[in-house]
């Protein structure tokens, strides 16, 4: 009984030292409800989009530049195909050149090899969204020696040996930007020709044109 008598005592002290040190007691508390209550006002939960599909339509072989990156972990180092929009060509000039002149091997530029971006839309501008294409000539010239070679009906000339091991076929002649190809080639982080990225590329070894680019002159030819 004592016990009681004394937390009793010390609560009532402890109230009255808090009024007596405030002014006023600040335990009062008003609870509102009903359409008077105060509600959160918190931003609606966004509806995201469906990730892209990691694989062309109609087919579980072909990766979208999403799927290749998507399944990085079992692409690394493989063969792979890939298609994708043409979205940007990688030319280099000879410097302070009027008019402007591509890089030959004798100009010893200071250049990055030839190469063309894939991404899975025409118009996408996100460029950790596309995809580096490289490993099919070491100098912008041979693109150019191999599509005047198919212009004038002879045979399109080998890669540059000095690709290596790794060199395709052929130079392709129908990269150009609007064109949508499937690639094959292997899907690494540094390919032989020194181009290099850590979200990975596609070292070239052949391709299809899908749908031709409307800059295409051999394509342009055809529909007239």
């Amino acid at each position: 009984m004592r016990t009681g008598w004394l937390a009793l005592g010390g609560l009532l002290t402890g109230t009255a030292l808090a009024v007596a040190c405030g002014g006023e007691s600040k335990l009062n508390v008003v609870v509102e409800e009903g359409a008077n209550a105060r509600r959160a006002n918190l931003p609606a939960v966004p509806t995201l989009p469906p990730p892209p599909p990691a694989f062309a339509p109609g087919s579980q072989e072909i990766h979208t530049v999403y799927g290749v990156r998507h399944f990085a972990a079992k692409n690394w180092g493989k063969q792979v195909q890939l298609r994708g929009h043409i979205v940007q060509l990688h030319q280099e000039f000879v410097p302070n050149t009027t008019p402007p002149r591509l890089c030959a091997e004798r100009d010893h530029c200071n250049e990055e090899r030839p190469h063309v971006y894939l991404a899975d839309s025409p118009t996408e501008q996100d460029q950790e969204k596309w995809i580096q294409v490289t490993g099919y000539a070491q100098f912008q010239y041979e693109v150019e020696d191999a599509r005047r070679a198919a212009r004038s009906g002879r045979p399109t000339p080998p890669a540059n040996p000095g690709l290596g091991a790794m060199a395709p076929p052929t130079v392709p002649t129908d990269f150009y930007q609007g064109a949508v190809v499937t690639v094959r080639g292997e899907f690494v982080r540094r390919a032989p020709n020194g181009q290099a990225n850590s979200m990975g590329l596609i070292n070239y070894r052949s391709h299809t044109t899908d749908t031709p680019s409307p800059e295409d002159p051999a394509a342009r030819r055809a529909a007239h």
